[in-house]
C-alpha cells in the first residue's frame, strides 16, 4: 500500500511540473456513519453521528475530459456496532478517530454556462486510527456502559486502506468554489488483527464509511477556465453576453445617460462581444471601446525602400538613368558637334 501511495504522490507532483494546471486550495468538512463487515458474520448496524474535517487540494489541467486530481488530509471519525445476540436488546458499539489521506481523480462536466461543475470522485485512501472509544447501549435502558478503548497491537490495528469514491456539485463564484460531495469508503484493511493471531477477534473486520460534505475552495491563479468549451456552449455563453450587453445599454437610455467606457469596460462587454453586436449598438458604443484596425506590419522591401530612396526622376525611371531634359541637351550637343 505504501507503494501505491508513493507512486500516486509522485504522479501528482509530475502533473503539477508538467501540465498547465490551476491549483485550488480549501476546508472541508462532513459527517455520517461508519460500519464493518465481519467474517464469520453479525448483525451490524451503522453507528452514525461521524465527523469529519480537513483541508483539501486539487488542480484542474487545462485538458478537456481529464479532470482534476485531489489530495485531502481530514480527520475522520469511524465506528462500527453489532448486537451482542441474535434479535437481541443490547448492541455493542466503537467509534474511532482517524487521520485520512484519499487520492482520488475527479473527472466532471460544465452546466449553467461554465459556473457549476457536476464532478465524480475515484481514488484510494490510506488511514491512521488514533485512539477508540467504546459503550453498550440497551434498546431499553439506553447506554449504561462507556468509557476508552484500549488499542493494543497484539489485537488491533493502527493503518488501514482501502478505495473511495462519490459524486457531487461545484458552484464557481469567481476565483471561489463551493463543492457539496458524498462519498463512499470501502475498507480492505482489517481494524481487528486475525483471529489466527488473537483468539477471539473475527477472521476479517473492513471498515466502511458514508460521508456527506461541504468544501470551499479558493483558485491561487487569476486566470479562469483554460479548457475551450464546446461549440454548443460557447454560443450560449456569448448569447447571454449579448443580452447582458443590451440590458446595459437600455438601462442608459431609460436613465438618459450616454454610455461611457466605465460602463462597458474589459469586464461587462468581453473581448470580440463588441463586433458581434448590431450596427445600432455598436454606434452608441463610446470611441475609446471601438476597436482599431492592426496597424499593417511593413514588409522587409517597403522598410527597404523607405531606408534608401530612389533618386528623384520620372516615373518608371530607374537609379542611374538620364532625365529627359539631360537627354535633349546631350542630343543638340550632337546636332552642333557635326555642324
Amino acid at each position: 500500500m505504501w507503494k501505491i501511495a508513493k507512486l500516486s504522490l509522485l504522479v501528482i507532483l509530475l502533473g503539477c511540473g508538467t501540465l498547465r494546471a490551476q491549483h485550488y486550495i480549501g476546508v472541508r468538512g462532513g459527517w455520517g456513519g461508519g460500519s464493518a463487515r465481519f467474517t464469520p458474520s453479525r448483525e451490524t448496524g451503522t453507528e452514525w453521528g461521524l465527523y469529519s474535517g480537513g483541508i483539501s487540494y486539487k488542480f484542474y489541467t487545462a485538458q478537456k475530459f481529464v479532470g482534476a486530481i485531489q489530495a485531502d488530509l481530514q480527520y475522520m471519525g469511524r465506528g462500527f456496532m453489532y448486537d451482542l445476540q441474535s434479535k437481541g436488546d443490547t448492541s455493542y458499539h466503537r467509534t474511532i478517530n482517524s487521520f485520512e489521506l484519499p487520492l482520488m481523480w475527479q473527472p466532471h462536466f460544465y452546466f449553467m454556462q461554465r459556473h457549476g461543475r457536476f464532478f465524480v470522485n475515484l481514488g484510494v485512501y490510506l488511514s491512521y486510527f488514533m485512539d477508540s472509544k467504546y459503550y453498550y447501549k440497551s434498546k431499553r435502558a439506553g447506554i449504561y456502559e462507556q468509557g476508552p478503548y484500549t488499542m493494543k497491537l497484539t489485537r488491533d490495528t493502527r493503518w488501514g486502506y482501502g478505495l473511495c469514491g462519490g459524486a457531487g456539485l461545484s458552484f464557481l463564484i469567481r476565483r471561489f468554489e463551493v463543492a457539496f460531495e458524498g462519498r463512499y469508503y470501502f475498507g480492505y484493511s482489517d481494524v481487528l488483527r486475525n483471529g489466527t493471531k488473537y483468539q477471539g477477534n473475527p477472521t476479517h473486520s473492513p471498515l466502511d464509511n458514508i460521508n456527506v460534505s461541504m468544501a470551499f475552495y479558493y483558485r491561487l491563479s487569476k486566470e479562469g477556465i483554460r479548457a475551450e468549451p464546446s461549440k454548443g456552449v460557447a454560443r450560449r455563453m456569448q448569447e447571454a453576453e449579448m443580452r447582458r450587453a443590451e440590458r446595459l445599454i437600455e438601462k442608459a437610455k431609460k436613465h438618459g445617460d450616454s454610455l461611457s467606457a466605465a460602463d462597458l469596460s474589459a469586464d461587462s462587454l468581453p473581448s470580440g462581444l463588441r463586433q458581434a453586436l448590431p450596427d445600432t449598438l455598436q454606434r452608441m458604443l463610446p470611441d475609446s471601446l471601438l476597436r482599431q484596425k492592426p496597424e499593417k506590419r511593413k514588409t522587409k522591401r517597403e522598410k527597404t525602400k523607405k531606408e534608401y530612396p530612389t533618386p528623384a526622376g520620372t516615373p518608371g525611371q530607374t537609379a542611374g538613368q538620364p532625365t529627359v531634359k539631360e537627354t535633349e541637351s546631350i542630343q543638340e550637343s550632337q546636332k552642333t558637334d557635326k555642324k
